[in-house]
C-alpha cells in the first residue's frame, strides 16, 4: 500500500470513527420513541390505588405526544420515583412511569418498559408533568 492510500485510511478512521460514536449517542435523542398505548394502570407512589378510565387516557395521551427528547435506554436512577405509575397495555405490558420532583429545575420523567428495567429519561417543567399525575399523586414538598 502507497503512503497515499494509507494518509487516505488513517484520515477516514479519524472522521468516520468520531461521527459514528456521536451519532450512536445522539441518536435516541433525535428520533421520535413512539410508546404503547396503555390502557390500565395504577399509582403505586405516594399513595397507591387504581387509576380511572380519565385518568389512564390523560396519562395515554401525555405520553403519545412526548416522543423526542427522551434518553439512551439504560439510566438507571438513584432513588426509586416520587410519583410512579404502573400501566399496562392492551397486550399486558407494563409501562412504568415514574417522576422526580425538583424545586427550581425541570421535573424528570423515567420511562421503564419492562420491571426493574431500564429507564430512558425526559425532564420537562412542572407545568407539564402537572397533566402526567393523577389526583392524589401529586408529592407534598
Amino acid at each position: 500500500m502507497r503512503r497515499e492510500q494509507k494518509l487516505l485510511l488513517v484520515f477516514g478512521a479519524l472522521v468516520l470513527i468520531p461521527v459514528g460514536i456521536i451519532w450512536f449517542v445522539t441518536w435516541p435523542l433525535l428520533h421520535a420513541w413512539k410508546l404503547p398505548e396503555v390502557t390500565a394502570g395504577q399509582i403505586a407512589a405516594p399513595v397507591s390505588r387504581v387509576l380511572t378510565a380519565d385518568e389512564v387516557q390523560k396519562v395515554n395521551l401525555w405520553l403519545q405526544s412526548h416522543e423526542t427528547a427522551w434518553g439512551p435506554s439504560g439510566e438507571r436512577p438513584p432513588a426509586p420515583g416520587q410519583v410512579i405509575l404502573e400501566m399496562t397495555t392492551a397486550q399486558g405490558q407494563p409501562v412504568i412511569v415514574s417522576i422526580w420532583k425538583h424545586k427550581n429545575q425541570d421535573d424528570i420523567i423515567g420511562v421503564q418498559l419492562e420491571k426493574n428495567g431500564p429507564y430512558r429519561m425526559n425532564s420537562s417543567p412542572d407545568e407539564q408533568v402537572m397533566a402526567l399525575q393523577p389526583d392524589g399523586a401529586r408529592p407534598t414538598e
